[in-house]
């Protein structure tokens, strides 16, 4: 995906110039490839390289051919394509440089080329406005010059380090008439092809379908409900693990899009569910995430959440109310637990808000609880999913317990997530309800 504003950029009935700025290997090239396939659909772009070999998989793309020897000849083979442009379509073409330093350099007479670029630049800048063309050009100059204040457009492409893992970023410095609702985006170039992230989002589908549920790939092993993130773990979650997912500050709930088809996969199958929610959702916000994708049957029937609650009130069959003493309350887990066990055998899932589960019993009070839980889970076929907040006490403890430990990040907008145990890249993960429930999809930011 090209960034919305930078095709709102090009879609200007008059020409644009736009530079494109990076270190090598920053994805530069790629990058306006990934343009070309946007806006040159008609063939009415026209790609100059002096340094690189149009027979390759780049040379898709109509080419400058001849001999770069000056300006004069240069800009004389420029018109002539342009010309033929315009003689076979009304789309307005679009002219390449890559690089505008390479080809100042190749057009030079003289051993001091950054004469000629000024002269070479003058002379592009008149004759794309005299056709009426877009003008895109590359540099690996980072530090601003004087083409930075001439174009109208300016992006800088980079690879900045977050934990260990490298991301790519596209920064959008310059975008002349176009509102900016974001300037910088996290982008791949998984494939070979330029990728950049929208912000996350999920959005319900009208037409809402019970999705097949995934079989288990292996006896030892249980299937997440997301087949990019069961090839990442190597088959699924391993029975009998403690897995725990670090939340970092600025995700907020967005993290539960990765569990929540776990949880729809798990019900599908038959087996048991039982949820202690995170601070800020509700056991009732829970039913409505999940029992659109399973039933209502089988979410009751499957399906235990835990909350501290007034008794006197009325209460669903679905939930098991708390009352604020950790050693009762655990009590009222176990039971239900067995209770589920009986009813739906194993694997069982639990689902541990490691936040409330602070919040309402204190961090030094539910260390032995959550080591205690962690030990017996290690035992079993039965598997336990624990959401820690930023900032929490507990993390760094319940860290050393983890059979795995995922981190999300959010980057500038984008949901990313990467695995600390076991040592994974990043992943940008993306949403997907065109099938009408949740499917995810981790997207290896490269």
């Amino acid at each position: 995906m090209i960034p919305s504003e930078i095709k709102e950029f090009f879609s200007s009935q008059f020409g644009k110039s736009l530079l494109v700025k990076g270190k090598p290997g920053t994805g530069k090239t790629t990058f306006v490839f990934g343009l070309l396939d946007s806006l040159c659909s008609e063939g009415n772009c026209v790609y100059i390289s002096p340094r690189i070999d149009k027979s390759s998989e780049y040379g898709t793309y109509p080419w400058i051919e001849g001999d770069f020897n000056n300006n004069e000849d240069f800009l004389k083979m420029l018109a002539s394509r342009i010309k033929e442009i315009w003689d076979s379509s009304r789309t307005k073409p679009i002219i390449v440089v890559d690089s505008i330093d390479s080809l100042s350099i190749a057009t030079s007479r003289s051993s001091d080329w950054q004469i000629n670029k000024f002269e070479l630049e003058r002379l592009l800048f008149d004759f794309t406005r005299k056709v009426n063309s877009d003008l895109i050009m590359i540099t690996e100059q980072e530090n601003v010059t004087s083409l930075d204040y001439l174009v109208d457009g300016v992006v800088s492409l980079d690879i900045m380090e977050i934990s260990e893992c490298d991301i790519r970023k596209i920064n959008l410095l310059k975008m002349r008439g176009v509102g900016l609702s974001q300037s910088r985006y996290p982008f791949t170039l998984e494939g070979g092809k330029f990728n950049s992230f929208s912000p996350f989002n999920v959005s319900y589908p009208e037409n809402i379908q019970i999705p097949r549920s995934i079989p288990d790939p292996m006896e030892s092993k249980i299937s997440t409900g997301i087949p990019d993130f069961d090839d990442v773990l190597g088959g699924g979650y391993q029975k009998g693990s403690f897995n725990l997912f670090e939340i970092t500050s600025g995700v907020g709930d967005s993290f539960y899009s990765l569990i929540l088809p776990t949880f729809i996969n798990h019900l599908n199958i038959g087996r048991g569910l039982l949820s202690i929610p995170t601070e800020g959702t509700s056991v009732e916000t829970e039913k409505r995430m999940i029992s659109p994708f399973t039933g209502e049957s089988k979410f009751h029937a499957q399906f235990k959440g835990f909350e501290i609650r007034d008794m006197k009130g009325r209460m669903p069959a679905y939930i098991d109310p708390l009352t604020g003493n950790i050693y009762k309350d655990m009590d009222i887990f176990h039971k239900s637990k067995s209770e589920m066990m009986n009813q739906c055998g194993s694997p069982l899932l639990d689902y541990i808000g490691l936040d409330s589960m602070e919040y309402n019993y204190g961090w030094e009070n539910i260390g032995s609880i959550i080591g205690q839980m962690a030990s017996i889970t290690k035992t079993t076929d039965n598997i336990v999913l624990a959401v820690a907040k930023h900032g929490q006490r507990i993390t760094e403890s319940v860290a050393n317990m983890a059979t795995s430990h995922w981190k999300f990040e959010n980057v500038d907008k984008t949901l990313v997530m990467y695995g600390v145990v076991p040592k994974t890249s990043m992943f940008a993960v993306q949403m997907d309800f065109s099938s009408g429930f949740p499917q995810v999809i981790l997207v290896p930011m490269k």
